[in-house]
């Protein structure tokens, strides 16, 4: 009884200085000013400190208005409700929070398909997003808010072969219930088998995978440093016939913790192989906003999603769609591989970008049809390779040739200043002391004309490999497909 009283009273005091905070009478006046701006003008007037992501802060409407001692819980709600936006305080810092408001809802439940049975606790979100339930003990679910764009609606459930449903943007929800079907998976009706205990060299080889498997599926990039698998006893793994050639299965969903980003996100990890260099990640991801502890932890993550949106595939794509792939420093060439030499080569002088791929509408609104005549190369003049990347996928062989893997792919490579070499040997170059563009390389998988969606992504994630700078960075630098990154404002006004 002591503690509780004790606990009562700490928790009355904590939440009499957040009432304190918020009833403060502020007094203050802002002249057609952006809302970021109000909000710096509020912390040195008012002294009150504010966390929050910048790309979810609007930048073209203007703030005009007079407040004469007024409550500053009056003055925050004035502000950010027409911003779609809401408040709270944690640690005497007003956290901002978006408030996606939208009329698309979706809600249904989740059964097994033979006896009908609810399936509690099932997971059901929209495929790259951090939008998403578990269905309560009825198996009911209820998901608000949807973006109107396209979307894949995932559930899973432990023992249960998982389900995609596809809806398009334009395909209205009616806001109605959906009874979805689960089967139990094939392998969850196989008999148990009494494992024995592992030996030594067994638990040895595991961690040793389980380190390799790190590297490959979250990258090696300076991101990689500061996520973490959660959970690494859903996985399992097989070899075939060394280190570098492997497959990785989870019997549930992997968790990662991207503390370089901000994001906690549930991976429904499909398939992952590494052969000969190449690796092939195929799964649906749920991601979940971290809650920041600073106001310099917050512009700390901010600053690390742009760097990782800018030269990713989702920009690339997002600027195919937009026609800016030039505007938005974005190279394109054709590639080919050499069986014989294992080498993949460009040509010195590439076409126009319309004449190597073109992407037309579908009749499904924000779908695009992509029409390629070979795989392709992406080079990023607005970004250089780290140093990390350019020791281990650089090549120094008389060639001077790049290569895409860790194995014998190879291709010749574009200096930053626009020259084409075979050989550095010929200028005299050290190849650590050049900066070279981020170059990746897009692999098409036997379909004719891959479907690109809004915003930014390949409808069957089936439809391409990627080889070079997009493979560096791994799971830790993995965005959701709502992600935005902020407009560059005029800090003058």
């Amino acid at each position: 009884m002591v503690s509780i009283y004790i606990f009562w009273c700490i928790s009355s005091q904590a939440q009499e200085v957040v009432n304190q905070v918020l009833s403060r009478d502020v007094t203050i006046s802002f002249n057609s000013v952006s809302l970021s701006a109000a909000l710096r003008q509020l912390n040195r007037q008012a002294q009150i400190n504010f966390s929050y992501n910048t790309t979810i802060i609007p930048r073209i409407e203007r703030i005009t208005g007079d407040y004469d001692r007024v409550p500053l819980r009056k003055i925050l709600t004035d502000l950010l409700d027409d911003a779609n936006l809401y408040f709270r305080e944690v640690n005497g810092t007003i956290v901002i929070l978006k408030r996606e408001l939208t009329d698309r809802v979706i809600s249904g439940r989740v059964v097994d398909e033979v006896t009908q049975a609810p399936l509690p606790y099932a997971n059901v979100f929209i495929d790259n997003s951090t939008l998403g339930v578990a269905t309560d003990l009825n198996g009911e679910f209820e998901i608000k808010d949807i973006p109107y764009i396209a979307f894949n609606l995932v559930i899973s459930y432990v023992g249960y072969t998982s389900k995609t449903i596809r809806f398009n943007n334009g395909q209205g929800l009616d806001n109605g219930r959906y009874i979805i079907e689960l089967n139990i998976e094939e392998k969850a009706l196989d008999a148990f088998q009494v494992v024995g205990t592992k030996t030594r060299a067994q638990r040895r080889k595991d961690r040793r995978l389980l380190k390799r498997f790190e590297q490959d599926f979250l990258g090696r990039d300076s991101n990689a440093k500061d996520c973490r698998i959660v959970n690494p006893e859903v996985l399992e793994f097989y070899v075939v016939d060394s280190l570098d050639t492997y497959e990785v299965i989870a019997n549930d969903l992997l968790f990662v913790e991207n503390n370089a980003m901000g994001y906690r996100i549930g991976y429904l990890l499909e398939q992952f192989t590494f052969s000969n260099g190449i690796k092939t990640t195929i799964g649906k991801a749920q991601f979940k906003e971290l809650e920041a502890k600073s106001k310099k932890q917050n512009k700390k993550w901010d600053e690390a999603r742009e760097k990782a949106y800018y030269g990713s595939v989702n920009h690339f794509l997002n600027a195919l769609i937009q026609n800016r792939t030039l505007e938005e420093g974005f190279m394109v060439n054709t590639v080919q591989f050499d069986s014989v030499t294992s080498e993949y080569s460009t040509p010195l002088n590439p076409a126009p970008v319309s004449e190597i791929l073109v992407l037309t509408k579908t009749d499904k609104e924000f779908e695009y049809k992509l029409s390629v005549k070979s795989d392709i190369e992406v080079t990023y003049k607005d970004g250089f390779e780290d140093e990390e990347y350019k020791k281990l996928y650089r090549s120094k062989s008389k060639t001077g040739n790049y290569k895409y893997t860790d194995q014998k792919s190879r291709s010749t490579i574009s200096l930053s200043n626009d020259q084409s070499l075979t050989s550095y040997q010929v200028v005299g170059l050290d190849i650590s002391d050049v900066p070279l563009f981020q170059k990746s390389v897009i692999l098409f998988q036997g379909e004719e004309d891959p479907i690109v969606s809004f915003p930014g992504y390949f409808t069957s994630k089936r439809s391409a490999l990627y080889l070079g700078w997009w493979t560096w960075g791994g799971f830790s630098v993995k965005l959701p497909l709502n992600y935005k990154p902020a407009e560059k404002e005029d800090l003058g006004k």
